[in-house]
Formats: C-alpha cells, structure tokens, sequence
C-alpha cells in the first residue's frame, strides 16, 4: 500500500486595528470587544443588566480595558491548489497591547495545539516584525539545538554558519518577505544612515548617486518620500534603482568611487533577497542559492563593521536570518515528509492573511474599522472570497501599493505577461527531490565571495569565532539585551486608534439579533418587569459611557490619514544642478572641506566630506561660498577620521582623540 504524502500548513499572525466597541454575540451569549489580558477581571457572558453595568464600572476603573486591536491568527496550507492555499483564520483575540512576550507566546501555544489537531503538520510560525511577537516565537522556536536523532539534521547540519536552533517538533519561525522588502526600503530613508564600506550612507548621498544614473528629480522625491513606508511597490522601486546602479565610472573622484561601490555591494543584498519571491523563472535551487548568497554578504559585512548596528537595527538582520534559514528548514521537511512534492516559498510568510485583511476592508468600506464581533463574523466570508480570487487571479485587482512586480532572471526585465505570483504562475522547476540544500549553500557563498572577493577573507575570520546566523561575531543576538541606541525605527507604523464610538451598523445588527437570533442564548433580559433587548442595552450603555462623535473614520483620525501627502518637503531636488562646476568659491557634494569645530572651549581643525547640501528648504548640489552664512543654507558633513592621542601627543593623558 502506497504511504500517503504529508502535507504540511503553516501559522500566520498579524493584527488588526479595531473599532473600541463591545457587542452582545448571540451565538454565545459573551460579549467580545473587551482585552484578553484583562477581560477575565469581569463577567463577560450576559444573564442580567448588572453584567453590562459591572463592565462599564471596570472599563472606568481601569481595570479592564476595550480591545483597540485584534490578533488574527489563520492557517495556510503549503498547496500549488488555488482551492486550498488561501487562509483559514483559526483566531480573532481583541487586546489591549499590555500583554507581555511570555502571555503573547501562551496565546500562540494554544494556536498551536489546536492545529496539531488537524492531519496536517505545522511547520512554521510566521509574523511580520513586530517586536512583542518577536520575543514570544523566540520563546517558541528557539527552544533547543537541532537534535542529531532528526531527520532533518543530516541535510542542514553540514551549512556553516547555518543556525539549527528550534521548538518541538522541530518548528521554526518565519517573517514576512514583504514586510522585510519594505523594512529595507526604509533602512535607506533613515537620516541616521547606514555605514557599507566605511561609507556613511544617508537619503542625501543615495538621492546624489541616482541622480549622476540620469533618474530625475522627481522620480527621485517619489522614490525617497519619508511619508509612505507601507508601499511594497515603492519599496521595490528604490532597491531595483540601488542594484541597477553600474560600478563608478573611470575618473571618478575617490569619494565618488567608494559611494558607488558601497551602494553595489548593498543592491547585491537587495538583489539577492528580493529575486526569490518575484523572478518566477527560479527553480527552488536558485531561490534557496541567492538567499544563502544574501545571508553570507550580510554576515561578511556585519564582520567588516565589527558589529550590526552601523549597517542596520539587530531586530531586521534577526529579521532577516530568521526568513532565510526558515525557507532551508521548510524545504529540508518537505524532502523528508514529501521528497516528491513542490514546494513555493512564496507560500511562506503572513502574505495570504493579508490577502483576507484587504478583502475584509472591502466588504467594510475603507472609512470604517470593524469591532470585534464585526471581525469574527466576517473572517470566514473572506476566506471564501480568497479562495474564488485564487481560482481566478484575473478578478483580483488589488491595490498596486500591494503587489510587486515579476521580474527576469537578471533581475531587470518586467514580465508583462505575468500579473500575479502565486503557485500556478511560477515557471521555475520547484521540485524538492532535485534540490541539494548542502549545493545550495555553498554556491551562494561562492557567489558571494566571486563577487566580493574583498568580503570573502571576513567569512574566513567569522568561523574562526565559531559564527552563525543568528551570532555573526560569536555572540547570540537572539537572547542579547538591545544597547538604547539600537531601535529598530525601519518597521511601518500602524494606522491610529480610533477614538470615537457607534457607527450605524451595531444599529442594524441590533434590530437582526432582536428579530432572528441565531444562537441558543435569550436575546432579551427583564429589567422593571419590561423585556429589554440585550444588544440594544449594551449599546445604549456603551453610547452612554462614550459620546459618539464622527461617524467617518478618517475624520475621527485626529492625526490624519495612514499616509499622509506632504504639503511641502524638504525632499526637493534641483534639476538644474545635476552638473554642478567646481569652484574654488563654491561647496559642492562629496567634496573634501575643512571646518572649525568648538567644543569644550576649545578649537578644533577638522577635515570632512560632504554629504548634503540645503538651501531654502531644497536639496543643492553646490552653494557659492558667500551663501554659506545664510540661515537658510545648510551643510551636513562626515569626519574622514579621528586619530587616538597617544602618550606621546598627550602626557597628561586627558584626551582621547
């Protein structure tokens, strides 16, 4: 009798903001819409009117609080079937966001077990970054070494620098690829910068580089606009830009040299990240090459600062890490389980749950937030809807914010032909029998090494520290506690709260619970020896505790719209300066200068480059000299470099520099 294949299924978490407003539910007689971490300090099932004014009394105190968002959790089965792969939610949980890493992990546990159920078998935990969930997959999936009894140990064992750290059953975590696309988008808009080379890269130095590439102003002001970090679009845009960008041209100053080349060496990383999930002609062995070409660039790099923190925050290169080393762990599962199956990575990540959060806006209104009862009974109509959608992707015509484009193999030719990725578009052999994880690794280090033969003496510095992934210079970055200055300030922000209460759809679902309840439950209590309408009380005690005010979302925003359009930018460039003269007379970008500096009452000589250039409120490739004393004129520069005092330059040993 033949074995039947495993099929394997993966978790999904994502949240999603709500209306702050409690229902009555028929089917259960409870009243979602209050926090998880608090809600058991009151009766949450309705017999009496005292339930809804004890709840009330609590909120008021303090001691119970209205869920502001939701934690949706949804299974996604690992399919090439457009019938199957779409996500299933298993769990909306309203919070308060006072929950701890330790509760957020009991919380995904029970996930968990209730999906061990299932005849599937769970083999990843996926979220995007945000940082409580973080601590609590790392609760769950950093548990203990791979074990040498697995059957996966043989395959991944033999990877250096290969992290095999984790949970039972040998369950790993997972970030979202699109989120980390837009997470390094937003790297580059950092003004603190990022340091590649001994070159200190900000948005100026980037905006400078494109524009010697012939890429115009105001492509560039889309490209570096500060206001939209949640555009996967644009995020693809910019990092397409940075690896397209040649090597120097011959004459190039040295200071342009050098910007050029650390600006090719981080679109190596973009490159190598991106081209899994968007190139459809990959085969699964070149997918999992150019991310193992991604993870030892950034490894050899981390190595070349002496650190992380100068080339980007620790939480996005774990981030990173994480994603890669979980696409090696699911494709190893899948040769074991399913050695004759295919396997899309594109699957991987929190992306299908996503697809459900767009539909459920739909069925909404985008000027509206669902509460929480909303929520959960809408949930399942749009896993209905994402199922139709995937059988026929041609009806889906999502936002272009929401879609990347298909790329060539080279990494720079669109597909025109080709809208979606999904399983049934991707042209590449992904059939896991042929993939070789050991051959994998290697030639993407070896790619990395022919293309960096500078990086490649660090790798060979790294096993000498006993590296991984997850510990690039022998200290685990998993566990470490994070020095004050090592925020990771690349993720998205999240739309506002709203702040105001009733919309008229609790009305009209009132008057349906009162005129065909559903469940089990009475829909009505006895106050004064007068039927009361449960759902009706609730709201009317709710609208007491909180005045209504706007009905429209976006105007109870009282800090405006997600994604503000700025009505004046500092992000201007002057077209008609794209070829600056030098000028004795006149300071011009990437230059060498010498400046006096003050501190401690004392003068110091100092030679530095420079890296931006502002003149009312506009980005200049030069300024005249004599405009140099305007309010108006700002010049940003680097330090070349500071020399140690040695005893000899300072007896009195009181000054380091």
């Amino acid at each position: 009798m033949e074995e039947k294949q495993v099929v394997f299924q993966v978790l999904m978490f994502d949240e999603l903001k709500l209306e702050e407003r409690p229902q009555w539910e028929d089917a259960t007689n409870m009243v979602p819409g209050v926090c998880r971490e608090h809600g058991w300090k009151t009766s949450l099932e309705l017999c009496t009117e005292k339930e809804v004014d004890l709840l009330f009394e609590a909120i008021k105190a303090g001691d119970v609080h209205l869920a502001t968002e939701a934690t949706v959790g949804a299974i996604g089965v690992l399919s090439g079937e457009g019938r199957l792969y779409g996500a299933r939610p298993v769990l909306v949980s309203g919070s308060c966001k006072r929950e701890t890493g330790l509760e957020h992990a009991q919380l995904i546990q029970h996930v968990i077990d209730a999906s061990q159920a299932t005849s599937l078998r769970t083999i990843s935990i996926a979220s995007d970054g945000e940082s409580r969930r973080g601590e609590a997959l790392v609760r769950l999936t950093f548990k203990h070494a791979l074990k040498p009894t697995s059957p996966l140990y043989p395959l991944l064992s033999q990877l250096p620098f290969f992290n095999l750290e984790v949970g039972d059953d040998d369950i790993t975590a997972d970030k979202d690829y699109k989120h980390v696309f837009k997470r390094l988008r937003n790297l580059l808009l950092r003004e603190k910068g990022l340091t590649v080379h001994g070159v200190h890269i900000r948005p100026s130095v980037i905006r400078n580089q494109l524009q010697s590439n012939k890429i115009s102003g105001g492509r560039i002001n889309h490209l570096l606009n500060p206001a939209d970090k949640q555009d996967v679009k644009l995020a693809f845009d910019l990092l397409r830009e940075i690896w397209s960008l040649p090597p120097p041209p011959p004459g190039s100053s040295p200071s342009f040299y050098d910007t050029r080349k650390a600006l090719c060496t981080l679109g190596q990383v973009f490159r190598h990240v991106m081209l899994p999930y968007i190139c459809v002609d990959l085969s699964l062995s070149e997918q999992l090459t150019h991310l193992s070409a991604a993870a030892h660039l950034l490894l050899a790099l981390v190595s070349e600062n002496e650190g992380v923190t100068k080339l980007m925050p620790t939480q996005l290169y774990i981030d990173m890490m994480i994603m890669v080393k979980n696409v090696y762990f699911c494709v190893a599962k899948a040769k074991v389980d399913a050695p004759d199956s295919q396997f899309w990575i594109t699957l991987l990540g929190t992306d299908r749950l996503e697809t459900l959060f767009g539909i459920l806006r739909t069925m909404i209104g985008n000027d509206a937030n669902v509460d929480a009862y909303q929520l959960g009974s809408r949930l399942t109509g749009t896993a209905e809807v994402s199922t139709i959608l995937a059988k026929h992707p041609e009806w889906d015509r999502a936002p272009r914010r929401l879609k990347l484009p298909v790329l060539s193999k080279d990494g720079f030719d669109i597909h025109s032909d080709v809208d979606h990725v999904n399983p049934a578009s991707w042209r590449g052999n992904v059939r896991v029998r042929q993939v070789l994880l050991q051959t994998c690794w290697k030639l993407g280090c070896q790619m990395m090494e022919d293309n960096n033969p500078d990086l490649a003496v660090m790798l060979r510095g790294l096993s000498e520290r006993l590296a991984d992934l997850s510990s690039p210079l022998g200290n685990d970055l998993i566990c470490a506690r994070r020095d004050t200055n090592d925020v990771d300030d690349t993720l998205e922000r999240t739309a506002v709260t709203t702040q105001t209460a009733a919309s008229v759809a609790p009305d009209v679902e009132d008057a349906a619970v009162e005129n065909e309840p559903q469940g089990m439950a009475p829909a009505f209590f006895e106050i004064g020896g007068k039927r009361v309408s449960k759902a009706k009380y609730l709201t009317q005690a709710f609208n007491t505790f909180r005045k209504p005010g706007s009905r429209d979302r976006l105007k109870r925003v009282a800090d405006g719209q997600r994604y503000a359009v700025l009505t004046s930018t500092d992000l201007q460039v002057d077209d008609s300066q794209t070829q600056p003269v030098l000028s004795d007379d006149v300071i011009t970008f990437g230059i060498p200068i010498v400046t006096l500096m003050h501190c401690d009452n004392r003068y110091f000589v100092g030679i530095g480059e420079v890296t931006d250039i502002t003149f009312n409120g506009k980005h200049v490739q030069e300024l005249p000299v004599n405009f140099a004393s305007e309010s108006s004129a700002f010049v940003s520069f680097q330090l070349l470099f500071l020399t140690p005092t040695m005893s000899d330059d300072d007896p009195t040993l009181l000054n380091d520099w």
